[in-house]
C-alpha cells in the first residue's frame, strides 16, 4: 500500500502508528521508501474549558436536566459567529495534506465539504436503508469527564445554539454527580470514506469498522466509559455489544436541532444520564 494512503487510513481511525508483529507466509518485503509528506503537528485534541473554544463564561444549567439557555448565550453565539467571519483561514492539517499529496499521484480526491450524498443515497433505498457505499461525517467531541459525544456532521458542522446545548449536557452531569472536575472539550473529526481509490473496499462494513475504530481509540484516549449518539443515521455503523465490551456505554438521544425545538426531548437523555456512574 502507498505509505500516504495508509498514514491517510490510520490518521482517520485515530490510530497513532501501527507496527504488523508478524510476516505472513509468501508476502513480499516491504520496501522502503522517502515520504515527502510534511506531517503538521495538529491539535486535534487539544483541551479547551468551553466547546469549540467559545469565550469563557459561567455556564447556568437548570435543574432536573433542562439545559437552558438565556440571553447571555445568544449573546455568545453571535461573538462566535463574528469570530469565526474575522478570522483567517485555518492551515492545512496533516489529513489535508496527505489528501493533496494523493490527488497529486492521480488518486481521486476527498468528498467536498457539506456534500452530503449519503442522504440522497439512503432515500429511496429499500428495506434496509442503507447505501451500498455510504458518505459520511462525523465529530466526536471529548469533554474530560468520561463522556463522549457523537455527532452527524455530514450536512455540515453544529450551530453554535447546538454547542451549547452540547456543553450544557456536560456541565449539567459535572454538577448533578459533584465531579471536581470541569469539563473540557477537544472535538476530532472523521470522514467516510477516506479516500475514493479503486481497489479499496467502501462499503458497509468497512465504514462500520472503520468509525467503531475511531470512536473506540478516542475512548480510550479521553478515559471516556460513557457516549452520547445524537441522532439515528449512525446507528447502523455502530457496534453497541463491542463497545459494552470495552466498558463504554452507548446512550441514545435526538439530534441536538431537535432538542433545541421540542425541549421535551432533552427529558430521557438526562434520566438515563443520571443513572451511569460518573467518577472524578
Amino acid at each position: 500500500m502507498n505509505e500516504a494512503l495508509r498514514l491517510d487510513y490510520l490518521h482517520a481511525m485515530g490510530v497513532d502508528s501501527y507496527v504488523p508483529r508478524f510476516e505472513l507466509d509468501g508476502a513480499a518485503p516491504s520496501p522502503l521508501c522517502d515520504l515527502s509528506v510534511v506531517l503538521a503537528d495538529v491539535a486535534v485534541n487539544a483541551p479547551s474549558n468551553n466547546y469549540d473554544d467559545e469565550a469563557t463564561r459561567d455556564e447556568r444549567v437548570a435543574e432536573a436536566g433542562h439545559f437552558d439557555s438565556d440571553a447571555e448565550y445568544q449573546q455568545m453565539a453571535e461573538a462566535a459567529e463574528r469570530k469565526d467571519r474575522e478570522a483567517p483561514s485555518a492551515p492545512l492539517s496533516a489529513g489535508s495534506r496527505i489528501a493533496s499529496t494523493m490527488q497529486e499521484l492521480g488518486f481521486a480526491s476527498p468528498v467536498p465539504a457539506g456534500h452530503n450524498p449519503a442522504a440522497e443515497q439512503i432515500a429511496g433505498e429499500g428495506a434496509q436503508g442503507l447505501a451500498a457505499n455510504p458518505e459520511f461525517s462525523v465529530e466526536l467531541v471529548a469533554t474530560g469527564i468520561g463522556l463522549l459525544m457523537i455527532v452527524d456532521t455530514t450536512a455540515g458542522p453544529p450551530s453554535p445554539a447546538e454547542k451549547r446545548l452540547m456543553a450544557n449536557i456536560a456541565v449539567a452531569v459535572s454538577r448533578h454527580h459533584k465531579l471536581a472536575k470541569a469539563p473540557e472539550f477537544a472535538t476530532s473529526r472523521f470522514k467516510w470514506p477516506v479516500l475514493k481509490t479503486p481497489g479499496l473496499s467502501l462499503g458497509r462494513d468497512a465504514a462500520k469498522e472503520a468509525l467503531q475504530a475511531n470512536i473506540m481509540a478516542q475512548a480510550e484516549r479521553q478515559h471516556a466509559h460513557c457516549a452520547i449518539l445524537f441522532g439515528s443515521s449512525l446507528q447502523p455503523f455502530i457496534d453497541v455489544a463491542i463497545l459494552q465490551q470495552a466498558g463504554v456505554q452507548l446512550l441514545y438521544a435526538a439530534e441536538p436541532a431537535a432538542m433545541l425545538s421540542d425541549g421535551s426531548l432533552k427529558a430521557p437523555l438526562w434520566q438515563n444520564l443520571r443513572k451511569v456512574l460518573f467518577t472524578s
